[in-house]
């Protein structure tokens, strides 16, 4: 790279009598010389300034001062477009993107709260430790939570939110925008400080779990009725086999619940007893084969009736395909409970007051030794 550098004392101008340091380059990328100033009182201040600025151009290959002029908000919106845009597949596996864009998204919604008017050279190691302290004291920004409600935030969301601002710096300094990586040897994402999920279902837990999936329920509650208050059980029944597959499906098959919810017919092989998990499902992007026991066979062979389409906890409905309004209503329910299976879970532990978080994964490592 050609470099032109000089320090003279200005006699008209704004800058009169100041000292000036200037940096001419040609810039190899867009096939052009560039200019860089930069205004001192003392000579000395300018030549200091002149032999920095040379030091950042070499380093940037002369993209310094296309970072200096960027914020973190407008950083963060080209990797949205770049390598955090949805996901692209070529034969089952991901050239571009990231599958879960809107967890993506989410993060740098957080991190602009934050970062967003800063300009990217200015952020160091020391902010990456402000933005911690702030994280924990903000709270959770989950879309559950209510307005004027606090909880408190997980330290592995952290670290999430931390790895995918790692990406997009790192990303700013490979293209020169910036002069140092500000996460090396920093220690702000701290994985050791993570709590790993323990809890493992007891036979006699997993029995009861699946019992509540069917038959009858009792839900005892209060209401204030003509100013008096009345202790109410109500009774309901209950009959959710996809509940229950895709809870068996995690026990006995240790399926993670995307890899659940995306399973296809094509996918299970009842002859041969097996699932077959596609590469574009899973979290490693690694295909595999995993046994299909009796009760989870029996459960999807139960399901399998009344489960239209290819797909085994999801429906397409396109306009005019002649459902009648009361069978569309039942499958508008059936959809619901598809989806929303880590609400119906929880409600089943409640249920059977089954004390431990109620979410899929858990159940997913009773599997494991």
């Amino acid at each position: 790279m050609e470099i032109k550098d000089q320090v003279f004392k200005r006699k008209s101008g704004k800058s009169k009598g100041k000292w000036i340091a200037r940096i001419e380059y040609f810039d190899d990328s867009v096939g052009r010389w560039k200019t860089m100033e930069r205004s001192y009182d003392t000579k000395y201040s300018a030549g200091d300034e002149r032999d920095r600025l040379i030091i950042e151009i070499k380093k940037s290959h002369g993209q310094i001062q296309t970072g200096e002029r960027m914020t973190f908000s407008m950083l963060a919106d080209m990797s949205s477009k770049g390598f955090y845009k949805p996901a692209v597949l070529a034969n089952g596996r991901k050239i571009e993107g990231v599958r879960s864009h809107n967890t993506a998204m989410n993060h740098l919604k957080v991190l602009k709260q934050f970062f967003g008017k800063k300009m990217v050279g200015q952020i160091t190691t020391q902010s990456l430790r402000d933005y911690r302290t702030w994280r924990f004291k903000i709270g959770s920004r989950h879309p559950s939570i209510k307005p004027g409600e606090k909880k408190e935030v997980s330290i592995s969301t952290i670290n999430r939110e931390l790895s995918a601002m790692r990406r997009i710096m790192r990303h700013a300094y490979a293209q020169g925008w910036i002069t140092k990586d500000i996460f090396f040897k920093s220690d702000v994402i701290q994985t050791s400080a993570e709590i790993a999920r323990k809890r493992r279902l007891s036979e006699e837990e997993e029995v009861r779990l699946l019992a509540a999936c069917q038959g009858e329920r009792e839900k005892k509650y209060e209401r204030t009725r003509f100013g008096k208050t009345e202790s109410i059980t109500a009774k309901t029944k209950v009959d959710n086999p996809h509940l229950k597959a895709i809870i068996l499906l995690a026990i006995d098959a240790g399926l993670r619940r995307g890899e659940i919810l995306k399973l296809r017919w094509v996918d299970i092989d009842f002859l041969a007893n097996n699932i077959l998990i596609l590469g574009t499902n899973t979290k490693t992007e690694e295909e595999r084969m995993v046994p299909l026991t009796e009760r989870v066979k029996a459960e999807l062979k139960r399901v399998k009736k009344f489960t239209p389409g290819n797909g085994l906890f999801r429906l397409q409905i396109s306009k005019g395909a002649g459902i009648p309004r009361n069978q569309l209503l039942s499958l508008k329910t059936f959809i619901f409970t598809i989806f929303d299976a880590p609400l119906l879970l929880a409600g089943s532990c409640r249920a059977i007051q089954l004390p431990w978080p109620a979410k899929l994964p858990d159940t997913r490592t009773s599997l494991q030794p």
